[in-house]
């Protein structure tokens, strides 16, 4: 084909006369009107001014609305619409409310919605995907500029996989019109703060008419009660509907504490009809959601209210779901198309036995106590786990359809990377069939009374959507289509937010995702955010981000978009994570620990692998001198940092060394290594031989091994050593097995461990022998305590004390303090004391469980008493929404007659189903020195 010929038709396509798709802006001038109905609902006629506003911003064309499609260019319907071809209407017969089609015919683009809608998510759909608009956050979007806009030949219907994608407001009041835009432009749900407002205020109607499908309208909720029978109304007349606490009918007059006799047939006749007249009113319009006070405390202590709960228990949850399924049927037998919502909320989220729920009813299930660090299919999350397994013991009910309530804002979201487990979490959803997700947002345009700054208030809802907006535009994109590749979204909206200095900030954010990723510990209500504090623990890694978003500075140029951006970034991880590290390292204490590697470790002298972002870190290097001890300057900067797998230890060395072309490393076999500069390590598995181990590496990577005492090279312990030296520094990375070790090696056992480093280069800095806290070698009465992954029993080296009291953390303690000796603090307890913690792990595996769990206990001591272990039983009960604490007695699981010397003593003991322990050690006849407890699962 000549090339005459390809300039002949491509001149023929862009003058229409062969079609390839269709123009509706040709050199920044409309193509056309858009086409309205006269009759024609909100949700058409916001599309339509939505199209006119970005088109314009695009393209610079002026769109005018008009009643007749042949002057038309895009045509905006609804399958209702007058005119609309059969064929189209076809294409989305039994699709889901919102869905559209896009098709080009005749030289016009059809918006066809199933709904209004439908038509306006229509629009946005033709603005996203296919002319690339992106909506950030409120005032901030991404909009390209073209002269001409020529859209591919289209014909596709778009339907979201989830119906209920709902982003709730929350923390504030007031419409909030452009966070509920920017909302409805990422195709997500966000009716009025009051939802029914939204139907029922003429002011509010045709916003939320045309963002707001039916189904997402409600009322209810924790209000169910208290709309149907306000206090106001009948507390004086009618004190038998109200809950009866403490022999007396509740007198409070506000929603969230006002409690009802469920039992009482009027009240629940009441409710049934106030139910009714909103179906009179709005028919299914409405969906009325089943709730309770968003309080645990003061129901109903009456007998027939306790009649409804199961035998011998105060059992919320039976009572509700047995009364709100009474109430349903009333509704149902008068309006049997009501749209019904069953909550299984708080207390009320226990599947009571036997219970059976009209099919009619849609379930809304909420995650409360769920971590959100981890998928909820996660099987080493034993909150998820028990979460999941709940979630499904409720779908087992078939309800009409399940939708889920997540609270991962209930803990402050300090620029919390969520993303991967959204996503990972939404295609679990699915294909348990679930049919709905939503979570809470705060807008910055709603009303609140104060909004402090940034500095004073970083978690202040005003600012959520400045730093978590990647969440909800991913939640938009993910919720509408689970099976979209997260880390391709990401890369789009992150590319065209930073613009030109997307390139340092694709590498800013990606350390910061593997930062979170492969950190330990949970987020979510009630425990918190025990992740965040603990992310730039990484040797080097908040000098990385800043020096990236110095980068990303540079690249911004004097772009004053990007350069507001970036402040923001720069201001958020100085508030979020710079500040908590530093409380974080202030209280820390001198207990180490090996947690669990998160990702795969390639021994190979590079320090970049993810894992190791989710190390402990230690850098406390000094020099080891008669005339004091020195910290290292920042030049000679060392630091260290742990991980395991069940099998090994993993240790990466940052050796700070300006004169790296100075290193003496000559040694080819461990036999020579003693004359070069490098890292010695001593690990103390505190075992009954008394013995340890010391590990000596130099800038090669060469390795020397031996068990101590005696120096014995014998042992072949299978170690894997890589190093690398950089322009200021040498890294070094090793994998140590133990399996030739005497240790013991599982989560909760506890070592002792050290770390020196040799210099012998002569340039004016220090010189010589190096050793953490200025120790020396061999002196393992000051060597620190080492954890293996999580330590089951806090404190239990009793270095953690109360800065402000001096006393020491987790322990109770009678006619007992602790001592320094020989470096190291001990217990002491007198004859007559005793130490005790109470091992309260909420969720942890020491925590009350359905399952028992058998354990060990080691002590190492020494003195001349009989030391005794004993262990109290509880079971906590919050089914009546307050603490009821059962003790089942202590028992003694065994004793012994101490040593002058210190030895290992190890007692078992099995925590029974439903129970958590308390662990007492009182020492009789004689005085106890105790170095250290453990705890370790069986």
């Amino acid at each position: 084909m000549s090339t005459k010929f390809l300039l002949f038709l491509s001149g023929l396509l862009f003058c229409g006369i062969l079609s390839a798709g269709v123009f509706i802006v040709k050199n920044g001038k409309a193509a056309g009107t858009i086409y309205l109905d006269m009759a024609a609902k909100p949700g058409e006629k916001t599309a339509a001014e939505e199209l006119q506003t970005y088109l314009k911003k695009m393209s610079g064309a002026t769109f005018k609305t008009g009643s007749k499609m042949n002057d038309s260019c895009i045509v905006l319907a609804t399958v209702n619409t007058p005119g609309i071809l059969a064929g189209m209407k076809k294409a989305l017969e039994g699709k889901k409310d919102e869905s559209y089609l896009l098709k080009t015919e005749g030289g016009k683009l059809y918006i066809v919605g199933k709904t209004q809608v439908g038509t306006l998510y229509g629009a946005y759909g033709l603005l996203a995907d296919h002319l690339n608009v992106r909506w950030f956050m409120p005032g901030e979007e991404y909009v390209e500029s073209r002269k001409d806009i020529l859209l591919p030949d289209l014909n596709k219907v778009d339907e979201p996989v989830y119906l209920w994608r709902r982003a709730t407001q929350g923390e504030a009041v007031g419409l909030a019109r452009a966070g509920k835009s920017w909302a409805a432009r990422n195709r997500l749900q966000c009716p009025s703060a009051f939802t029914i407002r939204g139907l029922s205020d003429p002011k509010q109607r045709n916003f939320f008419d045309a963002r707001i499908a039916d189904h997402v309208f409600t009322e209810g909720s924790h209000l169910t009660f208290f709309l149907a029978v306000p206090p106001q109304k009948y507390l004086k007349t009618h004190p038998e509907y109200f809950a009866l606490v403490n022999g007396k009918r509740l007198q409070n007059k506000g929603h969230h504490n006002t409690h009802y006799c469920l039992s009482n047939p009027e009240l629940q006749k009441l409710v049934a009809d106030y139910i009714c007249s909103l179906y009179d009113k709005y028919g299914r319009r409405i969906t009325y959601c089943f709730g309770a006070p968003d309080s645990e405390k003061n129901w109903c202590e009456c007998e027939n209210c306790r009649a409804l709960d199961e035998d011998g228990k105060f059992d919320v949850s039976r009572r509700y779901h047995t009364v709100v399924q009474k109430i349903a049927a009333m509704v149902y037998a008068k309006h049997p198309d009501m749209r019904l919502d069953l909550w299984a909320y708080a207390n009320y989220r226990s599947l009571p036995k036997d219970l059976k729920i009209d099919p009619r009813m849609n379930l809304c299930f909420w995650t409360h106590g769920r971590c959100f660090a981890h998928k909820i299919d996660d099987p080493n999350c034993l909150r998820n786990v028990e979460m999941l397994a709940l979630l499904k013991s409720w779908m087992t009910l078939k309800p009409a359809a399940v939708h889920l309530g997540e609270y991962s804002i209930c803990t402050p979201r300090s620029w919390t990377p969520l993303e991967h487990v959204l996503a990972a979490d939404l295609k679990t959803y699915r294909r348990l069939g679930i049919s709905g997700w939503k979570e809470w947002v705060s807008f910055p345009d709603a009303k609140y009374r104060k909004v402090p700054k940034i500095e004073d208030a970083p978690n202040h809802p005003a600012y959520e959507l400045g730093h978590s907006w990647l969440y909800y535009c991913v939640a938009g994109r993910l919720t509408w289509n689970p099976d979209l590749d997260v880390d391709k979204v990401i890369a789009d909206f992150e590319s065209k937010y930073y613009g030109r200095a997307y390139p340092a900030m694709k590498k800013f954010n990606d350390l910061r995702r593997s930062a979170w990723d492969n950190a330990l510990g949970c987020f979510g209500y009630p425990t918190g955010d025990s992740r965040t504090p603990t992310l730039l623990m990484k040797e080097g890694l908040k000098e990385q981000l800043l020096k990236l978003l110095d980068q990303a500075d540079q690249l911004a140029g004097n772009d004053p978009v990007l350069k507001r951006r970036l402040a923001r970034d720069r201001k958020y991880l100085e508030v979020f994570w710079i500040r908590q590290n530093d409380r974080y390292r202030a209280r820390l204490g001198k207990t180490l620990n090996a947690p669990p590697a998160k990702s795969k470790i390639r021994i190979d002298g590079d320090p970049s692998d993810p894992a190791w972002s989710g190390a402990c870190w230690i850098s406390d290097f000094k020099t080891i001198s008669g005339k004091g001890k020195t910290t290292l300057p920042p030049v000679l900067k060392t630091s260290v940092g742990i991980l395991s797998d069940k099998d090994n230890l993993y240790f990466l060395i940052l050796a700070n060394e300006p004169s790296v072309g100075k290193l003496t490393a000559k040694a080819d076999s461990a036999n020579s290594i003693w004359n070069d500069d490098g890292i010695e390590i001593f690990l103390d598995p505190r075992n009954v031989a008394n013995t340890y181990y010391q590990f000596v590496v130099n800038s090669k990577g060469v390795v020397a091994a031996m068990r101590q005492p005696g120096s014995d090279k014998s042992i072949d312990f299978g170690i894997t050593a890589a190093a690398k030296v950089e322009k200021n520094r040498y890294v070094i990375e090793l994998k140590v097995p133990v399996k030739n070790m005497e240790c013991l090696f599982v989560p909760g056992a506890v070592w002792n461990v050290h770390f020196a480093r040799t210099r012998k280069i002569e340039d004016g800095l220090p010189k010589g022998a190096f050793s953490i806290d200025g120790e020396m070698n061999h002196e393992r009465g000051s060597y620190r305590t080492m954890s293996i992954g999580r330590a089951l029993l806090p404190n239990g080296n009793f270095t953690e004390t109360d800065p402000k009291t001096g006393k020491l953390k987790a322990w109770r303690l009678k006619k007992a303090e602790v001592v320094k000796k020989n470096g190291r603090n001990v217990l002491v307890i007198q004859s007559g004391g005793q130490a005790y913690q109470m091992i309260w792990d909420w969720k942890g595996p020491l925590g009350q469980s359905p399952e028992p769990r058998s354990i060990k206990i080691h002590i190492r001591a020494s003195g001349d008493a009989k030391l005794a272990v004993y262990t109290a039983a509880y079971t906590d009960d919050w089914s009546g929404g307050k603490l009821k604490r059962k003790h089942h007695g202590s028992a003694q699981i065994g004793w012994v007659k101490l040593k002058p010397e210190a030895k290992n003593y190890t007692f078992s003991y099995t925590i029974k189903a439903n129970q958590w322990i308390g662990l007492f050690i009182p020492s009789f006849s004689g005085e106890s020195e105790i170095e250290s407890v453990s705890i370790t699962k069986e």
